[in-house]
């Protein structure tokens, strides 16, 4: 058994509605017939399988049979679980495209952060000296200014 086949969706109003002339007997039949179509998506044709998937005697199936085969099509195929086998199915394409993509681009990230860490890495650090003071009149007083090297540039640059 598979994970998928854990759970089965059931919509209790649409199957109260179409099923409230079953009698209790015909209910777990039916409900059977379902789950094994269900995990196994596919029911056999031989009376005596189904019987016995129906947990019934052969008897009393051959006389539910014809009620509960007009819930089926071609056989015995179910319009209701082939929708959600079918939409099971588009749910995990969509799923495995997501994935795809937020792994393709998690790798990406991954190598730009790794090609950035050794380029940062072989990079040399060079001190210089980056502030100086110099005298500044201002006033009436003298005070000191703290600039920065652009600045000092800019202010001998002026001075020639």
């Amino acid at each position: 058994m598979s994970k998928k086949d854990l759970w089965m969706p059931l919509y209790v109003g649409e199957y109260l509605a179409d099923t409230g002339h079953l009698t209790t007997t015909q209910h777990g039949a039916y409900l059977l017939l379902l789950m094994h179509y269900w995990r196994k998506r596919e029911l056999p044709e031989d009376d005596k399988q189904l019987a016995a998937i129906a947990k019934l005697p052969l008897r009393i199936w051959l006389d539910v049979k014809e009620t509960l085969q007009a819930f089926f099509y071609d056989g015995w195929r179910h319009k209701r679980v082939e929708a959600e086998f079918q939409r099971r199915m588009e749910v995990s394409e969509k799923r495995a495209a997501a994935g795809a993509r937020g792994g393709s681009r998690t790798q990406l990230k991954n190598f730009m952060n790794e090609a950035n860490a050794s380029v940062c890495s072989s990079m040399k650090q060079v001190p210089r000296n980056i502030s100086s003071t110099v005298p500044v009149e201002r006033g009436l007083g003298e005070r000191n200014l703290t600039l920065s090297s652009e600045a000092l540039a800019g202010v001998a640059g002026r001075k020639q």
